[in-house]
């Protein structure tokens, strides 16, 4: 029974060391994910992202679409393309799934709208590069029943044939 005592002790403290070596890696993935969205923060072509974005806060954004290559943004009423921002067009040909993850973290925090669940979801899905390489993008897209209330509240006398 004392062989069983001990290997249980043992055991425990495994699990303890085990527990602590998980959390300081978690930890200092967390200090450098902080660290890398501070930087991109800072960056000039986040900074005009931002202005321009900004600017777009009068209409009514049906996607936020964040892919490698570039963001794009398109209306609800009328429904065009708003804004078309390409990294490599404003001085970073970056093209990595990361720094497409930071962008969409980045736009969370600095932009509350798109992270209310009553009206944007964000979606996660992959382009594939002429090459066949497959790369994340991340969309902020407007959810169906908040853009029928923006439809009614903006063109509330619509005519009706029955």
């Amino acid at each position: 029974m004392n062989g069983m005592t001990s290997l249980a002790m043992i055991m425990v403290v495994f699990c303890g060391v085990s527990a602590l070596v998980l959390y300081a890696i978690c930890a200092k993935a967390q200090r450098e994910d902080q660290a890398q969205l501070k930087r991109l923060r800072e960056s000039q072509t986040y900074q005009s992202l931002r202005e321009k974005l900004t600017e777009l806060s009068h209409y009514d954004i049906d996607q936020l679409r964040i892919e490698c290559s570039g963001i794009t943004v398109t209306s609800v009423c009328p429904a065009h393309t708003l804004l078309s921002f390409s990294f490599k067009q404003n001085g970073n040909s970056v093209r990595n799934d990361a720094f497409t993850r930071l962008y969409a973290e980045l736009i969370a925090q600095d932009f509350p709208l798109f992270v209310q669940r009553h009206a944007y979801k964000l979606c996660r899905y992959r382009v594939y590069r002429p090459n066949g390489k497959p790369e994340s993008a991340y969309a902020f897209v407007m959810r169906r029943g908040f853009k029928d209330f923006l439809l009614a509240e903006r063109c509330p006398a619509q005519l009706r044939i029955f």
